[in-house]
């Protein structure tokens, strides 16, 4: 046998590695890298809409700048237009992080309309929220009427109300019907809830609109005793 075999290409870049350091981690070294930069991502975002709500709650829609929102927020317009692309947008965005709030007590409304107390309770508590969060609503309502995306996300938000209520919408023999009538009776409700106790524009005596409004409630959700409509 002739002498030793050369070495390998693999026991050359051994021994190669030997006297060059060890290469560095992949990036980024934290394997949480991409988590962190998605959390900051939506830490930014929260503190962008947290501001645009303080700013509405303070003044009408169209006064507010998005100069006043991102000094609120501790940002710069750069920042504010990566996550939103127009005042408007961050309007519909906020409409969006309020809606859960109505949804939940939504969600409660076939159990409540099974008997006519439990609906006037539900009625009076949905009332409340409108008057808990009047400042913001107001100027939100104002943003429906000149911003597209906002009335369109209103009407998204309707629309996953009516979802969130498939006992009533499975009672009736006509589904389509069923949708339109519930459509109805919250779009309705809205309008009223913003002409009484967000804007004050309609002042009735509080206990009497209530019971009006369980007696036309009931005669379209109807209780537990009430049989279909054909």
């Amino acid at each position: 046998m002739s002498g030793s075999p050369s070495p390998s290409p693999a026991s050359s870049s051994s021994s190669s590695s030997a006297s060059s350091p060890a290469p560095s981690p992949a990036e980024p070294a934290s394997p949480r890298g991409g988590s962190l930069r998605s959390e900051y991502r939506e830490l930014t975002r929260k503190r962008l809409l947290d501001a645009v709500r303080e700013v509405l709650e303070e003044t009408d829609y169209a006064a507010a700048t998005v100069e006043e929102i991102v000094r609120r927020a501790g940002a710069s317009r750069a920042t504010f237009y990566v996550h939103f692309r127009s005042k408007g947008e961050a309007a519909a965005a906020l409409l969006d992080r309020v809606t859960p709030s109505d949804r939940g007590a939504y969600a409660s409304l076939p159990e409540a309309a099974r008997t006519r107390a439990g609906l006037r309770r539900w009625l009076e508590e949905s009332l409340d929220w409108y008057e808990s969060q009047a400042r913001l609503l107001a100027a939100l309502n104002e943003a429906m009427a000149v911003e597209g995306t906002v009335a369109e996300r209103r009407s998204a938000a309707v629309e996953r109300l009516v979802e969130a209520l498939p006992e009533y919408l499975e009672r009736w023999g006509d589904p389509a019907r069923a949708r339109v009538r519930l459509q109805l009776l919250l779009r309705q409700f809205h309008q009223v809830a913003m002409d009484t106790v967000v804007q004050g524009a309609w002042q009735p005596d509080r206990a009497l609109l209530l019971d009006e409004m369980t007696e036309a409630w009931w005669a379209v959700l109807g209780g537990e005793e009430r049989a279909p409509r054909t």
